[in-house]
């Protein structure tokens, strides 16, 4: 065979190989940058959960702060004078009790929907997650009674009940909302399935006028809590008394109240 010939077979043979490789490289490169790719898209949805979070933060550390301030007063002054001082509207203590519960849970509905689609990790936000975790637990406990004893279906429950969505003038979000008062309200008071999801403020109001606020204090001091957590800077809770209400005034709430 000749030299020609042979660097002929030679050259062809480095062509194929060429082409081999080239095509292994890119490969590789197709599959790293597929990999690149899929890791900044959940990089993005990651922050996008994040900020989805977020942006409910402040009506959520709202709901929470008027929860609990509800609580603080029942607390402070007793069930039996929360009801005579509102006596005139009728029955809004209980009304406007009930709403502050399902408020909260509609906001912490909306924040769980909010990162639905991603794992929403972060430091803040687990941090968040832990105490939203504490409340409910603290909801759901029934050491003491059935008063203000919410199972966590339940609260989901509610939530769901009270939130919708609606989008943003450009389409590109959506807005969550939770009912007002007045929807609540009338919804409240008029439909029996919807105000059976809240027997457990019915039965929270008997103990409490027994003079027994445990459940009510455990409660308060877990919304303080995330309160902290949710709005540091209290950005959006000023106006607020946040104290957490001390374990044994229940007690003393109740010997004040028992007539001499």
């Amino acid at each position: 065979m000749g030299i020609d010939a042979v660097l002929t077979i030679v050259a062809l043979v480095l062509s194929g190989a060429s082409v081999v490789v080239t095509g292994l490289f890119s490969v590789r490169t197709a599959r790293l940058a597929s990999e690149l790719d899929a890791e900044r898209e959940q990089r993005l949805e990651t922050q996008s959960a994040l900020k989805a979070a977020e942006r409910v933060y402040e009506p959520l550390a709202m709901a929470a702060a008027e929860l609990q301030s509800r609580i603080f007063n029942i607390v402070e002054t007793g069930w039996v004078p929360l009801v005579q001082r509102y006596k005139s509207h009728g029955d809004y203590a209980v009304t406007s009790t009930a709403y502050l519960f399902a408020n909260y849970f509609g906001w912490i509905e909306a924040r769980r929907q909010a990162v639905l689609s991603s794992s929403g990790e972060g430091g803040r936000d687990i941090a968040v997650q832990r105490l939203i975790d504490l409340v409910l637990q603290t909801l759901r406990r029934s050491e003491h009674s059935e008063g203000f004893l919410f199972f966590t279906t339940e609260q989901r429950a509610i939530g769901e009940l009270m939130l919708s969505w609606e989008n943003s003038a450009d389409a590109n979000a959506r807005i969550p909302r939770v009912m007002g008062y007045a929807s609540f309200a009338a919804r409240f008071r008029d439909d029996v399935d919807f105000r059976g999801w809240f027997t457990p403020v019915d039965s929270g109001m008997e103990l409490v006028a027994a003079g027994d606020h445990r459940r009510l204090i455990e409660i308060q001091r877990a919304l303080v809590a995330l309160i902290d957590e949710l709005d540091p800077k209290r950005r959006y809770t000023v106006g607020f008394d946040l104290a957490p209400i001390e374990p044994d005034a229940g007690s003393a709430a109740a010997e004040a109240t028992e007539p001499s």
